[in-house]
């Protein structure tokens, strides 16, 4: 396939899952293309400094991908340099990898301070420097995850009208600033501003798309030509099946809750396959669950449990009493998260770039 056979058409757009660390393995992207496939998956960041290396869970997802699926690689630095040396070596490696995603969205403190990732957006010069250097390097499908800006959305057009100068095959945007996180609304105008100044470029949105009725609202207000999930997938694996049979007219799949009990269990098998590379299995458990039980039930009494839950025997005790015991299973798992629920009350427990 060319970088131009892209799952760009008219009429529904084309669905991404997006960049999670410690989350987008190759076993929650198999996991989660098993209840409805995206069209395509991008992984957890390569970190691409001095001695950088193509780490194993980066590689597993590429080299384990979904069938059918098309698998991004996303690089995350600063110096034209190195990201070019990464770039020939990952082609020549794995001559068959095809998508490189350049990540000016992250906004994890840590990383920014490092002038990587959303932290790039405070240098328009050096940003665009990276684009043109990678266009020139890489001969497949480019694209580039930004966000508004740094503090403000104040230079939004000029930084996202530096992008589209060199060609990217598609943009992806957060739209939020890197200094909101993950707080406050997103700015789906921005998004369209975006559509209407580059037409020839292909817009994704990203950014609190809970569900397929969300998807809907987000396609036909901004124009994008496709919709990347993050979180939102790892609360509902269902969710891409969901926007497939919206955009066809179809009325979307409602899971219960004895199916999301079936999730669990292929979490748990994931977990349990990944050996000592996390160590405590049931925090690990948690890190996706705490978004799971967010449309479980509206009084929170099943986040409350899991989280003062000690080990995974007891883990699944609290899962199978909230999602198969007195009549629960039968109960439907709510399609958008309940309002009043907070996954992550900190908001920085789960970087998604």
């Amino acid at each position: 396939e060319s970088e131009m056979d892209l799952p760009f058409s008219s009429g529904a757009p084309a669905l991404f899952l997006a960049p999670m660390q410690d989350i987008t393995d190759a076993g929650f992207m198999n996991i989660v293309s098993g209840y409805g496939a995206p069209d395509v998956c991008v992984t957890e960041y390569v970190r691409i400094h001095a001695c950088y290396e193509f780490n194993e869970s980066v590689l597993g997802a590429i080299l384990n991908s979904p069938a059918g699926v098309r698998v991004c690689v996303q690089f995350i630095g600063c110096d034209c340099g190195l990201m070019r040396k990464a770039a020939i070596e990952l082609k020549a490696r794995w001559p068959h990898i095809d998508m490189l995603d350049l990540n000016f969205g992250c906004p994890v403190h840590k990383i920014c301070r490092k002038n990587v990732g959303g932290g790039v957006l405070r240098d328009p010069d050096l940003m665009e420097r990276i684009v043109a250097c990678m266009r020139e390097t890489w001969d497949g499908c480019l694209s580039v995850k930004m966000r508004t800006g740094f503090d403000d959305d104040s230079n939004f057009e000029e930084l996202f009208g530096r992008v589209v100068k060199h060609s990217p095959d598609f943009v992806t945007i957060h739209g939020r600033t890197v200094k909101q996180l993950y707080r406050g609304s997103v700015n789906y105008g921005a998004i369209a501003r975006a559509v209407r100044m580059a037409p020839g470029v292909p817009i994704v949105a990203n950014g609190d798309i809970f569900g397929a009725s969300t998807a809907a609202e987000v396609y036909s207000k901004t124009g994008c030509a496709g919709i990347m999930v993050g979180r939102h997938a790892v609360r509902n694996p269902w969710i891409f099946r969901q926007m497939r049979e919206l955009f066809s007219g179809g009325v979307p799949f409602r899971p219960k809750l004895s199916d999301v009990r079936g999730y669990v269990d292929l979490l748990q098998k994931k977990i349990a396959s990944e050996g000592n590379r996390f160590s405590h299995m049931d925090s690990r458990m948690k890190k996706f669950l705490n978004f799971v039980a967010l449309g479980v039930d509206e009084e929170g009494r099943f986040l409350y449990e899991l989280r003062r839950a000690r080990g995974m025997d007891e883990l699944l005790k609290v899962c199978d009493l909230h999602m198969l015991e007195n009549g629960n299973s039968d109960k439907y798992f709510a399609s958008e998260p309940y309002a009043n629920l907070c996954a992550r009350p900190n908001h920085e427990g789960l970087a998604q770039p």
